[in-house]
């Protein structure tokens, strides 16, 4: 035998408190409802709170198993809706079957009072119902395994508190507050990202030689910058279409090489290699700390977002919902990845380099021009 007498009381704050007396002559276990189906589309939530068990009866969350006469008592908030009305599922959630349920629903100002039984969603009627002076009464007689009873009261006025959320595969999908927030920080996430990526264009530094400034500014070989600055420094002097050389202030290994690429005598002679040269600028701007290897950081980075994004969408969709949170994640982590290149490889130093200066055009910048224009060439037809 198995019998369950309910006993539901309303606060002035529209919670529910609930009394169950169980009796058993074997064990059953009763899990109370915290979500219920409203239509195919929606269902509506529950909170149970104050969870107290006295007699033979032990709990797991909301799940209480019973191996004798126990009584039940908690709280319940989300039970009314607008216009005053208090439904709850007093019992339910039962392994097996109900001999006897008894409900009675204290609360002033009842009008009206419906009571169902059978399977959720379900309008059969309950073996009784009816109301009484501060309250309703209802009784079940053999509710089977899995049925409930719900109970409809139209009380006096109280604080509406129901909660109702999208039901079937997307509900999971369905926007909360926390949603609201992840969308609100990946899209100041994606709004920093933008300033980052954001080419700002600043005065060169002085003193710094335009060929480190131009690579580290935009990765360009500024072949045609680095000889004009050799000859106004002294090391290169070139007129009449001749190249002669002497020594100056101290040189860096990269400039050495493009002071050797014009060797002395015709200025058409010269052979700048452009693997090499740009080989010895990369080196020496890293060396200086202007330049570092961000791109694959940046990408890994990207994929971690990624891989946690996929992983926390699943975990949500399956518990407790807001799995756009785990969406807003994805997104962080795909746009990460694709911008990866994007991303500045100067440092901070470097970017304090600026961007190169506009260039004052003359014959022999104009030569110069068209000796790297041939080096790029022999470069592009090497490369093949």
């Amino acid at each position: 035998m198995l019998a369950d007498d309910v006993t539901v009381t309303t606060a002035q704050d529209g919670q529910l408190t609930v009394i169950e007396r169980i009796v058993t002559d074997a064990p059953a276990v009763h899990r109370i409802a915290e979500r219920v189906p409203v239509t195919d589309d929606e269902d509506r939530l529950y909170s149970i709170t104050d969870l107290h068990l006295s007699g033979a009866a032990t709990a797991d969350g909301t799940t209480v198993t019973v191996t004798g006469p126990a009584t039940l008592t908690y709280t319940v908030d989300g039970a009314v809706a607008a216009g005053g009305q208090v439904r709850f599922q007093v019992t339910g959630g039962w392994d097996r079957a109900l001999d006897r349920v008894a409900a009675d629903f204290s609360t002033p100002g009842v009008s009206t009072a419906d009571c169902y039984a059978g399977q959720p969603g379900s309008s059969r009627q309950c073996t009784f119902s009816e109301l009484r002076s501060g309250g309703a009464h209802a009784e079940q007689n053999m509710l089977r395994q899995g049925e409930r009873i719900d109970l409809a009261v139209q009380t006096g006025p109280l604080p509406e508190n129901a909660r109702f959320v999208p039901a079937g595969p997307l509900a999971a999908f369905a926007p909360g507050f926390p949603t609201v927030l992840s969308g609100l920080a990946l899209v100041l996430y994606l709004l920093v990202g933008a300033s980052v990526l954001r080419r700002r264009t600043r005065p060169p530094a002085p003193g710094v030689p335009p060929a480190y400034v131009a690579y580290v500014a935009r990765g360009e070989l500024d072949l045609t910058g680095t000889v004009l600055d050799l000859v106004a420094r002294g090391h290169l002097h070139i007129a009449d279409g001749q190249v002669t050389h002497s020594e100056a202030d101290p040189l860096t290994p990269f400039e050495e090489a493009v002071k050797a690429a014009f060797p002395a005598g015709p200025l058409a002679a010269a052979r700048p290699d452009q693997a090499e040269l740009k080989a010895l600028l990369d080196a020496e701007a890293h060396r200086q700390g202007w330049l570092s290897t961000r791109e694959p950081h940046v990408r890994r980075a990207g994929l971690a977002l990624v891989l946690a994004g996929i992983v926390l969408t699943v975990v949500l969709a399956v518990t407790v919902g807001e799995a756009l949170i785990g969406v807003a994640v994805l997104i962080a982590g795909l746009v990460t990845f694709a911008a990866a290149p994007l991303v500045p490889p100067q440092t901070r130093s470097g970017g304090a380099l600026g961007t190169p200066a506009e260039r004052v055009e003359s014959p022999l910048a104009t030569e110069i021009d068209a000796i790297q224009t041939l080096a790029e060439r022999r470069s592009a037809v090497s490369a093949q």
